[in-house]
């Protein structure tokens, strides 16, 4: 007995103790540079980080975006730390700003244009920083952020190059279904009940907002009627109603509803087609959230039809947080990525902004 508590007070307290900080200290890292609390407004106030490395400016910069979701996109996650640092050791300075989050607005009423008027604004305070070449100003999209990311650049030509992890230049709805029938597959329906009965339902249910917001059908019709018949009969489902859990559409609001239709009917391919600055496309080859193999198509169709710069890069095994062995979410940011990963942006980055010396 003596001994067992000599080795849980000297040895296996201890041990736990050193594995508990070092885990911290790896999970959350520091940013590698001058750290410079900033604001700025978009239609509502932002607030974020510029961090500049070392030696004398003017420095060329890039600007991270966000992910989806109203939580958890805050400037200091750990995600932004390890990215920033990569930038900063390739002597960026790196802007990151916490998304507009639910306590700044009704996630029922957002629209992809909020995001990019935030992106926008984000520009145009880079732009203007001190120490900041504003002819060297690049971009980088997370996933959600990548789909306004062509139009941002079209917005704003000056733009040097573009950077899209695990994002989509296809229309919304094309990504919505790819992850809604990834999800289906993976809760056990087969194939053929998704292709049948799972994506028509939520095509149909797509489709209603967006001819709503169009003006041709009404509200309150007929469709809207027949619609919620069948989601009663699929919620009431004993097996399609494990996926179908809701059992109407939501009450009409004209706000709610023209938002819901702006979101699923939003498409950055024609903003794709006119930019012409280089462009890195960082994919996972066991993507649920993105069709990678359509992203791929696409951007290889593009470069020979439009003569665009692009470079695309696909990790086979990596799932959509380009994390060693498939692992999804979880505590793994920075280890668990591939070796490779974080320097094949920065330096590709960097010979962007050289090339242009």
């Amino acid at each position: 007995m003596k001994k067992l508590k000599f080795f849980l007070k000297w040895i296996l307290i201890p041990l736990l103790f050193f594995v508990v900080t070092s885990a911290i200290i790896l999970l959350n890292p520091s940013f590698n540079g001058e750290i410079e609390r900033i604001s700025f407004h978009s239609n509502i106030n932002l607030e974020g980080v510029l961090i500049k490395p070392s030696g004398n400016g003017p420095y060329p910069a890039i600007l991270l975006l966000h992910g989806s979701g109203s939580t958890h996109q805050d400037y200091d996650k750990a995600y932004f730390k390890y990215h920033a640092n990569a930038f900063l050791e390739k002597g960026f300075a790196v802007m990151i700003y916490s998304k507009r989050s639910s306590k700044d607005v009704d996630y029922k009423y957002f629209i992809y244009e909020d995001l990019l008027g935030d992106a926008n604004a984000a520009i145009s305070f880079l732009r203007k920083s001190k120490d900041i070449d504003s002819q060297n100003i690049g971009v980088m999209g997370l996933s959600e952020s990548g789909w306004f990311t062509p139009q941002l650049v079209y917005q704003n030509p000056d733009i040097r190059f573009l950077i899209n992890r695990v994002s989509s230049p296809l229309n919304v709805l094309q990504t919505i279904f790819h992850e809604i029938k990834s999800d289906a597959l993976e809760e056990g329906f087969t194939n053929e009940e998704v292709e049948n009965v799972i994506l028509p339902m939520h095509e149909r249910i797509c489709r209603f907002y967006i001819d709503i917001h169009e003006a041709k059908i009404s509200a309150k019709g007929l469709e809207r009627d027949q619609i919620n018949v069948e989601l009663k009969r699929l919620n009431e489902h004993k097996h399609f109603g494990k996926w179908f859990n809701f059992s109407k559409l939501n009450d009409y609001d004209s706000l709610e509803y023209a938002s819901q239709a702006k979101r699923l009917s939003y498409d950055p391919f024609p903003y794709f087609k006119k930019i012409q600055i280089p462009m890195l496309y960082v994919m996972a080859g066991k993507d649920k959230n993105i069709p990678t193999k359509i992203v791929v198509d696409t951007l290889r169709i593009s470069k020979q039809l439009y003569g665009k710069d692009i470079t695309i890069k696909v990790y086979p095994e990596a799932s959509h947080y380009l994390y060693k062995y498939g692992l999804n979410d979880g505590p793994f940011e920075g280890w668990m990525y591939y070796d490779d990963y974080l320097n094949l942006m920065a330096n590709w980055a960097q010979e962007k902004v050289n090339k242009n010396d």
